[in-house]
């Protein structure tokens, strides 16, 4: 797959870890599927990653654990 700012090499498929939200709470999905262009780090998500985080947010995929972390917020 080409990158869509035409960079000259092709796309990476690669694994990733996304936070999504849900009604205002973190969802976390690993080992996600992403094409990622080597040049300029442009993202595009395959069809079939994208019905995964549809299905996690539809609430049509089940949790495996838990994710908790610190929420930090720069001062305005």
């Amino acid at each position: 797959m080409q990158c869509p700012n035409g960079c000259s090499n092709p796309m990476q498929n690669v694994r990733v870890e996304r936070i999504f939200y849900d009604s205002g709470s973190p969802v976390v999905i690993r080992n996600l599927e992403m094409n990622v262009c080597p040049e300029c780090g442009c993202e595009s998500m395959p069809v079939k990653s994208a019905r995964i985080v549809e299905n996690v947010l539809s609430g049509r995929m089940q949790a495996v654990g838990q994710f908790s972390a610190p929420l930090f917020q720069p001062a305005a």
